[in-house]
């Protein structure tokens, strides 16, 4: 993000270039009522009385001059003196007045607020009124009291010229204009101002010239221009807008008002010999693509106030991988708040991959150091005092003895002399090693207990097959080493379970008739070691494959195999890894078809996302107790409950898949990836974790694929690097006491080696009381995932049409908040004001609205959108930008297609998801994060698709059921597949490639991923901004 530039045209600070400064000039009239002293006027100013100029950023009605002189006409150029009028000699200057209003708004040009050529900045509004103001209405204005800032000139008698004034700087919000000679006809609305005769045009300034790629500013150099009364859909107006709306709220800071985008959402008049306003340009609108996406998505920089306001604190808090803020500072009360609507919530990914590990620290002899009144971890914040001997607490305040085993001196500005040596001191996120006083019973060894459905619909489709293949290959790869333990069981209608212990021949199945009653009829033999018992585990594994081939049964007893194994893992814990194709249809979890469209937009809308059985829910919670977690790989024919079965791995910290109409040719290499990413990664075991916050702060409600217990404490039997989760923060008091505050999350848990480790990750928050603070330090991208996380809860209990409508009032409210930080003659009437830290908010939205989350009952199923929801809750901050916003890479320039020495390929700029972005003669490759698509367009020759993948005139099924895998020895090839596995690397789903002909019927499988355009019953983004739009004229 560019750095604002110095406000200009001020004292004090350099000028504009190109423009010269003049006389302080009155502000532009808005046709507003006089406001009491200092409660209308951003920067609490008086209105200045009848005659005199006005001071910066005030505002006036209009008025006429003194002895029936009308004034108007077109006002001279920028910088340049303005005519004399009758009667006055060279040198002076006519009075200032207010020039003629219509339909309440400006009479003539306003300044330029985009930040685009020839812009002025507006004026700022601050919050409240200085001291010793009060309501003066229609009173004089007296001398401003501000070092450099010039007062009025002395009243003047009606029609006597102006005595000569010293030229001064133009302040903000008068901008150097000059008010219309006497006499002149009033100004025509949208009318320009242009240079003075021999000067240049303004140079570009401030934030304009850096906008992100495929965000064009629009910069509206006219006046302020009605609503069109062209179409222009939706249509625009209502009251509460520009014109003849309310006066603007006090709020904000100088550094924020220049930090704006403003979209013209309709056409406008201009004046004659002007360029024509082109209304609508939807290049212009904000979407994270190009050369900037990736800076797009990055948190605002870091933002930091009061006693942390140093780079240190910045490079002390933990990084945004690890803690990512939905609004990078906290409302310093209860009541800012509720006027900030959005939430101030953390995502929270405490073992997120970085670049450079995690340092680990081990006390030793000392123990590990933290408050003994909250409990907070010693952290780059804490104060050390009385020369090291004590150390107070950053997030309670209270003084705590240092150990003599930890004990350093500090130097004259109280830092120990070991700060260098200290990973816990300089180090925002840090892992520590825990004493034995941090575990409940010795670490457990990694235990793995996989579970296969063996009924006809698993071993039709292939799913048992495949499934056997993937564990196979990963038994080496298990983390753990000589400690790790398996355990295997196959299910149908009866649980089956495999005594594989060294001593024997050959594996033994042992039978259990009644999976509804599920016993252990071996405890001791069914959990082997692996590398002890690896031949035996091949061994049953091959029995498995070829025992059930004819089977007829065709239900699967998933509940009755989790009881099952809820008995073998009751001692130790651990992963139980269940393969599922049919449906029980008896017993407790039986499942039962929900698929009702009746249902939609009624009471019971809800039920048909939620578990209508307690029992899931229940045992779930007591496999999370014994530390079990439960990972489901579902592989249904036709429709299952995954709103139901779903629930097992949500309340134990699991991982949950869905491959609908499974077919292994089709989906098997993608189940085999995941599988061995699932057993691989590195994994914690064991896991608790909470999170502290500072004085008069709370973590109000916990979001995520984990159980609570004692109120805050979150429960995961497993954690890993693909879980992510987020908590909601609240008020304890009505205000928070301090400028600062902190949030602290630690994660307590056992590594695969039997390592017991705390990760702890800081970070500084700085805490404020003017609500234009918040919106500098929003972050877009990261509301957007914690209000998508919310919508995913919010649709389990309410309908689709309410949570929608919860979603869009949200951001229109904010956004009326902010165009209320402006006076009126700012925000013209065809204007969409979006502050640079929101720009991408109303898109994340419509992308929202565009997914399987919520998009309307015809167009996604009941259980596709239950995986979405369930997907959302716990998916990595990257994952969830991807999937609502996909990248599109162009192909067919192969140039833009780099292979890198280190295997890598650099891929072209990604594109606008548009039709309009593709074109017949291209070739494309969409990614969402789960699945890529290769669009080819029908002009692409046939023998594009011999060169990359071999295949000679393909039909479409031949597409659809393509496995894109190792490349062919030919360069194009070797690009297009190295583009497609350079996107899967390190994904925590492994995406499989579908590709579409142009005109096939498949293509229908791309076109609800172009979000921008119009799709069914959806908005457009145009018409969509526009609607945000129209909400925020007439609310």
């Amino acid at each position: 993000m560019a750095g604002r530039p110095p406000f200009q045209n001020q004292p004090g600070r350099p000028p504009v270039p190109g423009m010269q400064p003049g006389p302080p000039g009155a502000p532009v009239g808005n046709g507003m009522p006089p406001q009491p002293y200092g409660a209308g006027a951003p920067g609490g100013f008086m209105p200045p009385q009848a005659g005199q100029p006005g001071q910066m950023g005030g505002m006036r009605p209009p008025m006429q001059p003194q002895g029936g002189a009308q004034f108007g006409g077109p006002r001279p150029g920028m910088g340049g003196p303005p005519p004399p009028g009758p009667g006055m000699m060279g040198g002076q200057q006519p009075q200032r007045f207010a020039p003629p209003t219509a339909m309440g708004g400006a009479g003539g040009a306003g300044p330029n607020v985009n930040g685009g050529p020839g812009s002025v900045q507006p004026p700022i509004p601050t919050m409240g009124k200085r001291p010793g103001q009060g309501p003066v209405p229609g009173g004089p204005t007296p001398p401003m009291a501000s070092a450099g800032r010039p007062g009025p000139p002395p009243p003047q008698q009606a029609g006597a010229p102006m005595m000569p004034s010293r030229p001064a700087a133009p302040q903000a919000g008068a901008g150097g204009f000059r008010p219309p000679a006497a006499g002149a006809p009033p100004p025509a609305m949208g009318m320009q101002r242009g240079p003075a005769p021999g000067q240049a045009p303004p140079a570009p300034q401030g934030y304009g010239q850096g906008p992100g790629a495929g965000f064009q500013q629009q910069v509206q150099q006219g006046g302020f221009a009605p609503p069109s009364s062209q179409p222009a859909p939706p249509a625009f107006g209502g009251a509460g807008g520009a014109f003849g709306g309310q006066m603007p709220r006090a709020g904000g800071t100088e550094a924020i008002l220049g930090q704006f985008q403003s979209l013209t959402m309709s056409a406008g008049p201009v004046a004659p010999g002007q360029p024509a306003d082109v209304g609508v340009d939807a290049a212009s609108f904000p979407r994270p693509v190009g050369p900037d996406r990736e800076s797009m998505l990055e948190p605002p920089q870091k933002y930091q106030t009061g006693p942390v306001a140093t780079s240190l604190a910045r490079k002390y808090s933990a990084s945004s991988k690890f803690v990512r803020l939905a609004t990078n500072a906290i409302p310093n009360s209860v009541e800012l708040k509720k006027q900030w609507c959005l939430p101030s919530a953390a995502i929270i990914q405490p073992l997120a991959d970085v670049d450079e590990p995690v340092p680990v620290v081990n006390f030793g002899v000392a123990g590990i150091i933290r408050c003994r009144q909250c409990r907070t971890y010693v952290n780059p914040f804490v104060q050390f005092v009385d020369g090291g001997r004590r150390w107070k607490c950053n997030v309670c305040g209270s003084f705590n003895e240092v150990p003599v085993e930890y004990f350093c001196t500090t130097d004259a500005s109280g830092v120990r002399r070991d700060i260098a040596d200290r990973p816990e001191l300089n180090c925002g996120s840090v892992e520590y090693l825990a004493p034995e006083e941090y575990m409940v019973r010795p670490p457990m060894p990694p235990t793995f207990v996989f579970a296969f459905d063996v009924s006809y619909p698993a071993i039709a489709s292939g799913l048992l097959a495949t499934a056997i293949d993937s564990v196979r290959s990963c038994l080496d790869s298990l983390p753990g080493a000589e400690r790790t333990q398996v355990g295997i069981l196959t299910y149908d209608s009866n649980v089956h379970f495999y005594n594989m212990r060294a001593d024997q021949s050959s594996p033994q199945m042992l039978v259990i008739p009644d999976a509804t009653h599920p016993y252990l009829p071996q405890p001791e033999d069914l959990l082997v070691n692996l590398q002890e018992c690896r031949h035996q585990i091949d061994a049953a594994l091959d029995v498995i494959s070829k025992a059930f081939g004819k089977t007829q049964d065709v239900e699967g007893s998933i509940s009755g195999a989790i009881q099952a194994t809820y008995l073998v893992m009751q001692h130790v814990g651990g992963k139980m890894v269940c393969f599922q194709s049919s449906v029980p249809v008896t017993g407790e979890g039986k499942l039962r078809p929900k698929e009702d469209l009746a249902s939609y937009n009624t009471e019971r809308e809800y039920k048909l996302r939620k578990a209508e059985d307690p029992f899931f829910k229940r045992f779930g919670g007591e496999c999370n107790r014994i530390q079990m977690c439960i990972d489901i790989f579902c592989c249904p024919p036709k429709f299952t409950d995954v709103a139901s079965l779903s629930v097992f791995s949500s309340a134990t910290g699991g991982q949950f898949y869905f491959y609908p109409a499974f077919f292994a040719r089709k989906d098997g290499m993608k189940l085999k990836a995941e599988v061995t990413r699932n057993l691989t990664r590195e994994t914690g075991w064991e896991a608790v974790m909470r999170v502290r916050m500072g004085k008069g702060l709370k973590c109000t409600n916990f979001h995520g694929h984990f159980m609570i217990r004692s109120n805050d404490l979150m429960a995961l039997p497993t954690v890993d690097a693909d879980k992510s989760m987020h908590v909601d923060i609240g008020y304890e008091d009505q205000l928070v006491p301090h400028q600062t505050t902190y949030l602290q999350c630690a994660l307590l848990y056992t590594t695969s080696l039997g390592e017991r480790r705390i990760r702890v990750h800081t970070a500084a928050i700085p805490v404020v009381s003017d609500i234009g603070e918040l919106f500098k330090a929003c972050d877009s991208c990261a509301t957007g995932t914690v209000l998508a996380k919310l919508a995913a809860e919010k649709i389990r209990t309410t309908t689709i049409k309410e949570t929608v409508h919860i979603l869009n009032k949200k951001v229109i409210d904010i956004l009326k908040e902010y165009r209320q930080l402006y006076s009126t003659h700012l925000h013209p009437h065809n204007k969409l004001i979006l502050p640079e830290t929101m720009k991408m908010l109303p898109l994340l939205m419509l992308c929202m609205q565009k997914s399987a989350l919520l998009k309307s009952p015809n167009e996604v199923t009941t259980d596709e959108r239950s995986n979405t929801i369930y997907q959302l809750l716990s998916m990595p901050f990257d994952n969830v930008m991807k999937f609502f916003y996909p990248k599109m890479y162009p192909l067919h320039d192969l140039n833009q297609i780099v292979m890198e020495k280190d295997d890598t390929v650099k891929l072209p700029q990604t594109l606008p998801l548009t039709l309009n972005s593709i074109k017949d003669s291209g070739i494309y490759l969409l990614d969402n994060g789960m699945a890529c698509y290769i669009w080819i367009g029908r002009g692409i020759s046939p023998q594009w698709l011999v060169d990359v993948f071999g295949l000679q005139n393909p039909t479409p099924q031949d597409l659809m059921n393509l496995q894109v895998g190792a490349a062919l020895d030919n360069p194009t090839s070797k690009k297009v597949i190295g583009a497609v596995n350079s996107i899967r690397k390190g994904n925590m789903y492994y995406q499989q490639c579908f590709v579409v002909r142009q005109g096939d019927p498949a293509e229908a499988m791309i076109l609800p991923w172009l979000v921008e355009d119009k799709f069914q019953t959806s908005y457009s983004y145009t018409n969509f901004l526009g609607f945000i739009h129209k909400g925020i004229l007439t609310r």
